[in-house]
């Protein structure tokens, strides 16, 4: 009868201990059907040599005021894998002088297909990895003259960062290097950014 009792407790607390851990594997591990992604940073921009040569002057001149951003937008991401995700998503960067009233922007855009790879042991949390490619587009914009837009080129984004998992909202710190081939021009750009993965 005692060694009835003993193997009924062993087998209770084997299973149970059993239970917990799936449920908390369960837990960690848990992801959403889909995700929606928007970031936004700073952007550090290498433009073919005849454009860099006049935005240096003009970076050069006083009383310019000077603001580079890049953005990520409207991403949406579905699982691939349990710690992978693929989607959709608009990568751009805004360059944006302005003197005595005037100013002038250069947008890069990179419409593309993305996917997001965790290193980590559970997906939302820790290191990972990204990689787009897609297709590049500039837009000049002007208050002075009018909006001239490229053709369309070809462009890939590498990167990656660390990412806060916030149960069920992630907080991911980028680095982005981004090429944009566009009209037999080559633009470069280097994005440090915030994002959020909902």
């Amino acid at each position: 009868m005692r060694k009835f009792i003993f193997f009924v407790s062993v087998l209770f607390m084997f299973s149970s201990s059993a239970a917990f851990s799936q449920e908390y594997f369960q837990d960690v591990t848990r992801t959403e059907s889909w995700y929606t992604y928007w970031g936004l940073g700073y952007s550090s921009i290498n433009y073919p040599s005849e454009i860099q040569n006049s935005i240096d002057n003009i970076t050069d001149t006083d009383g310019v005021s000077h603001i580079s951003l890049n953005l990520d937008l409207l991403g949406i991401y579905f699982n691939v894998t349990p710690k992978t995700i693929a989607g959709v998503i608009i990568n751009a960067v805004g360059d944006r002088y302005e003197i005595n009233g005037d100013n002038f922007q250069i947008n890069q855009y990179l419409y593309s297909a993305s996917a997001m790879h965790y290193l980590g042991e559970y997906f939302g949390s820790g290191p990972f990895l990204r990689a787009d490619i897609g297709l590049a587009k500039l837009v000049l914009d002007s208050s002075v003259s009018y909006t001239v837009g490229s053709d369309i080129g070809f462009g890939f984004l590498v990167g990656g960062g660390w990412s806060f998992d916030f149960g069920g909202t992630r907080l991911l710190l980028n680095v982005n290097y981004a090429y944009r081939g566009v009209e037999s021009q080559k633009y470069n750009t280097i994005g440090f950014s915030v994002g959020g993965l909902f």
